[in-house]
């Protein structure tokens, strides 16, 4: 069954605080949904080829052009990504800029509803209200309605790669002050933070309330 909201995920983590987000607006939807994981498949930036001026189909021999269907086709999509260095992570950012396919000329996202999610370490670091924003604004050059702006706490590298505690250049003396030890309760999950939590439920509801609503029309 061709999916009514797409949710796609930027984040290479399994499992993760994005991920679980995005699917709970797509299950709270009661719509039919599909989630994929851009690391999970193969979407290169655009290459300004112009391939796709006539038709709005991407040429590039990747992932892209299957996904671009199940996009063209939904009447709503989720993004999701995270904050690498005060920025949009890299997987999320080729993807947009492949939207540019569907753009061009005819417009053919215009008027479909999206959400963004972004997670970032948060905790006074810089990042994440920026790829939030790059994200919603590259949604809102395609002509969406962008519905909500998702923003999550997440965990950095640093609290799993085993050297946090002790590497020079680890990311939780400027999150946890002079208290660098990892411990468990310094986890931080997305079903913890229970007012974004409810704004997905909320959103995940209001794309399916908006999609009825277009369809009777």
């Amino acid at each position: 069954m061709q999916p009514q909201i797409v949710g796609i995920s930027g984040s290479p983590i399994k499992n993760s605080n994005t991920d679980r987000l995005i699917q709970a607006v797509l299950e709270s939807s009661g719509l039919s949904t599909e989630f994929i994981k851009l690391s999970k498949i193969n979407v290169r930036p655009c290459i300004a080829c112009l391939g796709c001026k006539k038709d709005n189909i991407c040429k590039v021999k990747d992932g892209f052009p299957e996904l671009a269907e199940k996009i063209r086709k939904a009447g709503a999509i989720v993004v999701g990504g995270y904050s690498p260095y005060g920025a949009v992570d890299g997987f999320t950012k080729a993807f947009l800029e492949r939207l540019f396919s569907l753009r061009h000329q005819n417009g053919l996202n215009r008027g479909k509803l999206a959400v963004v999610v972004t997670t970032g370490i948060g905790r006074g670091a810089p990042g994440l209200e920026e790829a939030s924003n790059q994200i919603a604004h590259a949604l809102k050059l395609e002509g969406m309605d962008v519905l909500g702006q998702l923003k999550v706490i997440g965990n950095p590298e640093c609290m799993v790669c085993g050297y946090g505690e002790s590497c020079p250049m680890s990311a939780l003396p400027w999150i946890f002050g002079d208290d660098t030890k990892v411990t468990p309760d310094k986890f931080s999950s997305v079903e913890d933070q229970t007012e974004t939590w409810a704004q997905a439920k909320t959103l995940g509801k209001e794309i399916a309330h908006k999609l009825r609503e277009q369809m009777r029309m």
